[in-house]
Parts: C-alpha cells; sequence; structure tokens
C-alpha cells in the first residue's frame, strides 16, 4: 500500500481513546486542535501561540483530509467522547469548535477533557452571542447566530460556568475581540434576512435600523485557562492573541494592557457598570 493510500485509509478510522493515547505517546505533539476543520487553528498555534508540533482531531473525514493536505498531521476523532488523556499535549485549541455542539453541557465536557489534555494551557475563541436579545429588540442580529451551524449559542456566562467546573484550572481569564459600534458594521443584519448568511448585502439582505449600539457588541470572545502557575506566560499569550477587552478572571485581578478593569461581582452596581445598562 502507497503512503498516500495509507494516509486516507487512516482517515476513515475513527480512533479509539486507547488509540488516541497512543498516538499522543509515540509523538512530540506540543499542541492539540479540537475541530481542526482544515488547519487553520494548527497554523495559528504555531503562529500566534508558540506551538510547534500539532494534531488536529475532526470527526469529519474531509476536514481531516484538508488539514492534512495544509500540512498538518490531523486525526479522525470525536472529541466529545474523550475520555481522559493527561498531560498528552503543552497546550489545547477549541476556536470556532464548542458553538457547533449541541449543547453547553457538552461543550463543558469538551473543556474539561482539554484541561485534562494540557499542562500549560487552553485557548477558547468563538463568535460573540451575548448580544443577540439586545439586537433582536432592535430589529437586528449578527449573521452567525442564525446559522443551523451553531446550535451552541454560548454566552460569556455560560462559559464562565463551565470553565468553573474545571477544578485543575490554576487561573483563567474570559476576554472580547473586535467591537461592533453600530449597525452598519457588516456582521450585522435585520433579524429577518435569511439564516446562514455572511457579510451584510442590502441587495440580499434588506434595509436594516440605522443605531449607533448602547450595549457592548462584539465578533468574538474567549478564555485563557492557565494549567500552572505562570503570570508570565498569561502576559505572553494575551500579547500575542490581540483581545480587545477583560471581562471576568479568576483571580480577581482585572489589570488588561496596563488599565484597570471592573471585575463583574455579585453586586448589581458592577454589573451594571460593565455591561453598560
Amino acid at each position: 500500500m502507497s503512503e498516500e493510500q495509507t494516509a486516507n485509509s487512516a482517515s476513515t478510522k475513527l480512533l479509539s481513546d486507547t488509540d488516541l493515547r497512543a498516538l499522543f505517546e509515540s509523538n512530540q505533539y506540543d499542541q492539540i486542535d479540537f475541530g481542526c476543520s482544515n488547519g487553520g487553528s494548527l497554523a495559528y498555534g504555531q503562529k500566534d501561540l508558540g506551538g510547534s508540533s500539532g494534531i488536529g482531531l475532526d470527526i469529519s473525514c474531509s476536514k481531516v483530509e484538508q488539514t492534512r493536505n495544509a500540512g498538518y498531521d490531523a486525526a479522525l476523532a470525536d472529541v466529545t467522547q474523550l475520555k481522559a488523556q493527561p498531560n498528552s499535549a503543552r497546550f489545547v485549541t477549541m476556536m470556532d469548535f464548542l458553538e457547533h455542539l449541541p449543547s453547553v453541557d457538552l461543550a463543558g465536557s469538551c473543556i474539561e477533557a482539554a484541561c485534562e489534555a494540557a499542562t500549560d494551557f487552553v485557548f477558547i475563541r468563538q463568535p460573540w452571542f451575548d448580544s443577540d436579545g439586545y439586537l433582536f429588540e432592535n430589529g437586528l442580529k449578527l449573521y452567525w447566530s442564525d446559522w443551523a451551524g451553531h446550535p451552541n449559542a454560548m454566552t460569556s456566562l455560560e462559559l464562565y460556568r463551565m470553565i468553573s467546573r474545571v477544578n485543575s484550572a490554576r487561573r483563567w481569564r474570559i476576554y472580547s475581540r473586535t467591537p461592533v459600534t453600530d449597525s452598519s458594521d457588516t456582521c450585522v443584519h435585520p433579524y429577518d434576512a435569511p439564516p446562514n448568511q455572511h457579510d451584510y448585502d442590502a441587495d440580499l439582505h434588506g434595509p436594516k435600523p440605522t443605531i449607533e449600539f448602547s450595549q457592548p457588541v462584539y465578533r468574538q470572545i474567549g478564555a485563557i485557562i492557565l494549567m500552572k502557575d505562570d503570570p508570565e506566560l498569561l502576559s505572553d499569550l494575551e500579547a500575542k492573541t490581540k483581545w480587545t477587552d477583560l471581562i471576568y478572571d479568576s483571580s480577581g485581578d482585572m489589570r488588561f494592557n496596563e488599565k484597570a478593569v471592573e471585575q463583574p461581582a455579585k453586586k448589581k452596581r458592577k454589573l451594571t457598570s460593565l455591561f453598560g445598562g
């Protein structure tokens, strides 16, 4: 069997937990990417997160092949069923992955599995869903909030709840990225525009209200979860990943980009100050 045939045959075999353990032990991977798609997150891990050798896991044969064709290692695996794979890599990435899962609880299980597998940190990034209600009240929506492929529209509170369940996390932060200040942004559609769309096109999506937003709206939300006590690692990751704002810090230290940011707390006054309404 040729090398190409061997690779194609391997891509059609769903790896068991035992297979994955053997794979991780036989290779010096420092990054594992959940839901590797076409390999973009592995490229990001090497370019921006300090990775050198990564492997992607995806349940789609075609996505595994795309990742391999991009020059990265990938394996066919169902990460939603992943059992404990402790200390398998230096870090785990979940980028534009969790929103595709059918439930928040399943996302939480994946976060727990990622934290078990990582020795240093876990990096999460996904679309922003916190503003869906506010925008709908104003006749608007973010186009990715109306995708059939995004059943898990996880908010910052739900992300907080899921990460809070991970007892092994040493410190973690939730961030937002790329503010959307008004309805002219191309990611904003009228609420009755067709689903499963991309950037706004008036000819395709119809007119939309002109509104300057009175509440925070962003394009992305994410988290950095440290699996060891290393403030320098956190500072280094924040410098590389270019988050716009800090939403929450598990240690209560809300200094970010040399500025103090108010921490959400039980007091309603602080929540109102943070979220502006």
